[in-house]
């Protein structure tokens, strides 16, 4: 039997996935911002458009950050399909409250990113005070990704 590679199933015109586990601290967000900018400028991004993207991974790695448990992770994905740079937080937080769309960082992320959605993991017996919230974005090139 054949074991596919991550490339195998991605197709033409896509990269990463770049992902990120690191404990769910403030101390990390440096390197969470460093990577994200990298990832943004090795994919061809205008350097606003890098700007509005590190911007938007700190926002996001932020808001979930206050409301973490102790010791929880925050996992941190950056794919780049067909010209559009997606990205996934998310960590475990006491109340499984996802932000409200109506804050300040909401509306930052709003602003920055072309598209974005928060949700949290409903079910899991084993967990019965708190969730797993994910914040989702993408941010497409303002211009054609280089061939």
């Amino acid at each position: 039997m054949r074991t596919y590679e991550l490339t195998d199933w991605m197709g033409p015109e896509c990269t990463g996935p770049v992902e990120l586990r690191v404990p769910a601290d403030a101390e990390h967000l440096i390197l969470i911002r460093a990577i994200a900018h990298a990832v943004s400028c090795r994919e061809g991004f205008e350097p606003d458009e890098s700007t509005d993207i590190t911007v938007a991974v700190d926002e996001a790695c932020t808001s979930l950050i206050r409301r973490s448990v102790p010791g929880a992770l925050l996992t941190c994905r950056l794919q780049v399909t067909f010209g559009t740079l997606r990205v996934a937080v998310s960590t475990t937080t006491f109340d499984g409250g996802v932000p409200s769309e109506h804050s300040f960082g909401w509306q930052v992320l709003d602003t920055v990113t072309d598209s974005v959605s928060a949700w949290r993991y409903e079910c899991d017996p084993r967990r019965g005070t708190d969730h797993v919230v994910h914040i989702d974005f993408a941010k497409q090139f303002a211009r054609p990704p280089r061939g």
